[in-house]
């Protein structure tokens, strides 16, 4: 009788493996081009680093998916089934899925591995829910601006901030209004309008929710440089608009100061994130442009990705024979 959850369990293992020898890959090489790393315009970085994030949760899942291709083929009646043909060791099939390992660590490792997924989902979910309901409040305290699409809240604080997720919204203070020059709203404007086209509120809580493979350390290096990388490229935007990237720079320290030390809420973007210091050293220097090195990297990977779809068969046995030898050692 076909016992499905020795096949749930190794499919576990699978995504376990190629995600840990990510994130140790990762720990390993991003110290060492981090720098480098500065060199690609900002919202091309932030890209970059969201892909980084992700990476061992996406490899886990994708390169698992390839190792079942040949067996899917076979379900589906396309290739020959290929367990009849080898039929002396362990096979990771559809069709003839594999006992349950008889342990009690794989029972501990399939238990955990489940409960941390769960918790996963519950924290994205939990920081959509709390994002919407910040979102609802500021709609119903706040009013359409006359002239522009922004909402006004009333309030004697400075408040500039981006919120939402598929369908963000830009609110901005009263007080904010009356405290800035008519060229310092339009840089403000333009910068959070800029949050709103690259949905970084939905990119940052995947990248947040999603890169827990990591070493922890790294993990937060990548969600610091990656918030840093988004924020640079809304004010590229700004400056772009506005075309004085000097004046972008001098808007942001009056801004610093106008703000104090006063933080922007949690799920909200805003002109005034954080590393201040660094985004104006960066608007004080040349915009970055197009670096050939980025079309290499993206290049590479594409042909990797398609170098493993034409070996799936190859890969599939080489991920069945090292499962056989994790399962006679154990």
């Amino acid at each position: 009788m076909n016992n499905y959850f020795g096949l749930f369990e190794f499919v576990m293992i699978v995504s376990l493996g190629f995600s840990l020898l990510v994130a140790v890959v990762s720990a390993v090489i991003y110290p060492f081009v981090q720098t480098k790393l500065q060199a690609l315009a900002p919202a091309r970085r932030a890209n970059t680093l969201l892909l980084w994030s992700l990476a061992p949760t996406l490899v886990g899942v994708v390169f698992t998916l390839l190792s079942f291709v040949p067996s899917f083929l076979s379900l589906m009646g396309i290739v020959q089934d290929d367990c009849t043909v080898h039929d002396a060791h362990f096979h990771l099939c559809l069709i003839h899925p594999p006992l349950p390992l008889d342990s009690m660590m794989s029972w501990v490792l399939v238990a955990f591995l489940g409960i941390f997924f769960v918790v996963a989902t519950f924290f994205f979910m939990l920081g959509l829910v709390r994002a919407l309901k910040f979102r609802k409040i500021l709609m119903l305290t706040s009013y359409q601006h006359a002239r522009f699409d922004v909402r006004v809240v009333e309030s004697k604080k400075p408040l500039a901030i981006a919120v939402g997720f598929y369908h963000m919204r830009v609110f901005i203070s009263d007080y904010l209004l009356q405290s800035l020059s008519p060229r310092q709203l339009d840089v403000v404007l333009a910068h959070e309008q800029a949050h709103l086209n690259r949905k970084d509120a939905l990119w940052h809580l995947v990248g947040y929710v999603f890169s827990f493979a990591h070493m922890p350390w790294l993990r937060t290096r990548l969600l610091s440089d990656m918030n840093l990388a988004s924020e640079q490229a809304c004010d590229e935007v700004a400056a772009s608009k506005t075309g004085d990237r000097l004046y972008v720079a001098n808007t942001i320290v009056f801004l610093e100061r106008l703000f104090s030390k006063q933080q922007v809420p949690a799920h909200a973007f805003s002109i005034m994130g954080s590393n201040i210091q660094q985004r104006v050293e960066s608007l004080l220097r040349a915009p970055v442009v197009h670096h050939p090195s980025y079309t290499f990297y993206m290049t590479t990977i594409i042909s990797l990705l398609i170098f493993s779809l034409t070996s799936v068969s190859e890969f599939h046995h080489q991920i069945e024979h090292i499962l056989e030898l994790l399962t006679r050692q154990s």
